[in-house]
């Protein structure tokens, strides 16, 4: 069957900023801006080589057209790999188990149906049929519709990931080979994990799979080597406006010695550049993506252990930026399947699960933070007072909320703590994996939410009595001298606290700076002390053993009572079952005390 419709492959090309011309109609397709090659291959970059040929590879451009045809043909020379993504395809082909050649080519996706990369034949040719063998109505049978008479199809070529070609002409036998028009743009910048190593074709890498979620073209800017560079984005915000941005560096500083204070210096200007260029895009940074040491051991004058804490502090400085737990992103115990090389770069199936996880994120988070605490607190006060202890943390102004769903609100507590309620298990579930909750998990719900979190991230639940203050203040004691303790007393209240393991580093002088702790005095000498945790909650209440027995339990959660209701806040507090003495205190002093089944810690 003749292939008599043709198109210039160059009006096609979704995903690249420009092409360059060369002989008898072929094109180069080009994914970064000039001033952007010249940054790559400058003496500011850290390996200029490696990143003029990983910039000139062709990952997340695609050729995309629709048509009525049953087959179709598109011209693509393909370069041989450059050296250093040989070196990433040699450690592929030696691991056992791992994916199997061809590591990319041409990855065609036709109305949504990935087929497997296929490479140019020795004419420069790629020639595929556009039915699905499913959908015939014998094996093999092949339908011959008249002219005009096909069924629509929508056709989608992913040119290579790893290495550089050019595109000439795309054939087919239909009456119409028409463009897709363009769609808003994903921008990723990032290294080889963006790039695509090790996807086996472009259209299964988490890049295409994310912009596919999101119905986003994708400009992929992931260079193999890349990190941090200040200055590698020049000229690019004159010729994009990208609707969201992916950004993915911090796995390179492993491999070989670097100091702490440039890597920190670089991610806060590189970090700044983005947003500078697009400072009303939401932007996701990731932190680094779980790994292997077997292979490449970690360079021990790396200070690859500080880069996860320079990337999040770099990105908390613009309001833009959702940082994203990359360790949550794959799963840790099943790295030998989801990495492909047996050290960084995600198998196909590691691609896949890396997209799905961070299109939960990106869905979860893309509104605002001060929209996502709007939502959360609406949800969790329909919920009653079951939720109360997320409530009342968002009406605090605490934490960050990391999702805002109809069903279930999660909320990151300064100090590692995460705060959850859900009427929904499995979403909670999911978002748990998916966003890495960290540290005590404080559920409020059932205990079957308890153990779908204990599911997802370990740990043992234990359930806790809910108490709560309903009315006026109580009146303050005037004989007794109650004051708000400052920093000055953290060393006191460590040596007296009975569970001081509980308390994060930094945990208790924040809380001492915000005014949470109240101290009782006599003689000018401290005898006891009340304060509240990072969650908002009262407790760690403590009367020193020569005072005891004299009121000074009472006066303090009294007066801890009083500052709360008076600042318009509700007071609360978590009590464990066996904790006999405090549930006898708070009963007396007419305190209610919930079941020990609607609230648990999860640690």
């Amino acid at each position: 069957m003749s292939l008599a419709t043709v198109a210039r492959a160059a009006d096609l090309l979704h995903g690249a900023l420009d092409t360059v011309a060369e002989k008898d109609g072929w094109v180069r397709p080009q994914r970064f801006a000039p001033a952007q090659l010249r940054a790559l291959g400058s003496v500011r970059a850290w390996h200029p080589g490696l990143y003029r040929a990983m910039a000139s590879c062709t990952a997340g451009v695609a050729v995309e057209f629709s048509t009525d045809a049953t087959r179709a043909r598109i011209e693509v020379r393909m370069d041989e790999f450059p050296r250093g993504t040989g070196a990433v395809l040699a450690d592929v082909a030696a691991c056992e188990g791992g994916p199997t050649p061809p590591y990319d080519g041409v990855s065609v996706e036709i109305d949504g149906r990935l087929l497997p990369p296929m490479v140019p034949d020795e004419r420069g040719v790629v020639e595929f049929s556009l039915d699905d063998p499913l959908s015939a109505p014998e094996p093999g049978l092949v339908r011959l519709p008249l002219p005009g008479m096909g069924e629509p199809h929508r056709v989608r070529a992913w040119l290579p990931c790893l290495t550089s070609c050019a595109v000439r002409e795309v054939s087919a036998d239909g009456t119409y080979l028409e463009p897709v028009a363009p769609r808003g743009t994903l921008l990723v910048l990032g290294d080889s994990v963006a790039q695509g190593f090790v996807s086996c074709g472009g259209g299964g890498s988490w890049t295409a799979l994310l912009a596919a979620h999101l119905g986003l073209d994708l400009l992929n800017q992931g260079v193999g080597g890349q990190v941090f560079q200040p200055g590698s984005l020049a000229g690019l915000s004159e010729l994009v406006r990208p609707d969201a941005i992916v950004v993915e560096f911090g796995e390179n500083y492993r491999y070989e010695p670097c100091q702490a204070s440039r890597v920190e210096r670089e991610a806060l200007v590189y970090l700044y550049e983005v947003a500078e260029a697009w400072p009303d895009v939401p932007t996701w940074v990731l932190t680094p993506l779980p790994h292997l040491e077997e292979r490449y051991p970690t360079n021990p004058r790396s200070c690859a252990d500080a880069v996860e804490g320079i990337i999040c502090a770099a990105a908390a400085r613009h309001p833009q930026m959702r940082l994203v737990n990359g360790s949550a992103l794959l799963d840790a115990d099943d790295l030998g399947a989801l990495l492909a090389d047996g050290s960084d770069h995600p198998s196909p199936a590691g691609q896949r699960m890396l997209a799905e996880r961070l299109s939960f994120v990106v869905d979860a988070t893309w509104a605002t933070p001060e929209q996502r605490r709007t939502i959360a607190l609406a949800v969790c006060e329909r919920a009653g007072s079951g939720a109360l202890p997320v409530a009342e943390a968002l009406r605090r102004g605490i934490g960050e909320v990391l999702l805002a769903d109809k069903g279930a609100v999660i909320v990151a507590v300064p100090g590692g703590s995460t705060l959850v309620w859900a009427s929904r298990r499995g979403v909670v579930g999911r978002a748990l994996t998916c966003l890495g909750a960290r540290g005590v998990v404080t559920v409020c719900g059932e205990r079957r939410l308890a153990r779908e979190v204990v599911r997802a991230v370990g740990g043992t639940a234990r359930p806790c009595h809910l108490v709560t203050w309903e009315g006026d203040a109580p009146a303050a004691d005037a004989a007794r001298d109650v004051r708000v303790l400052t920093s000055a007393y953290a060393g006191a209240i460590r040596e007296h606290y009975a569970h001081p393991e509980y308390l994060a580093p930094g945990e208790l002088e924040a809380l001492l700076d915000a005014g949470a702790f109240l101290g009782g005095f006599e003689e000018g000498r401290l005898v006891g002390f009340v304060g509240e945790h990072a969650d908002g909650s009262m407790g760690m209440l403590e009367v020193f053993e020569p005072a005891r027995r004299r009121g000074w339990g009472t006066t303090l959660a009294a007066a801890k009572v009083a500052a709360t209701v008076e600042a318009g806040n509700v007071a609360w507090a978590a009590v464990w079952p066996d904790n006999d003495a405090s549930l006898a205190l708070e009963r007396s002093m007419g305190f209610s005390v919930a079941d020990a089944d609607g609230l648990w810690y999860v640690s």
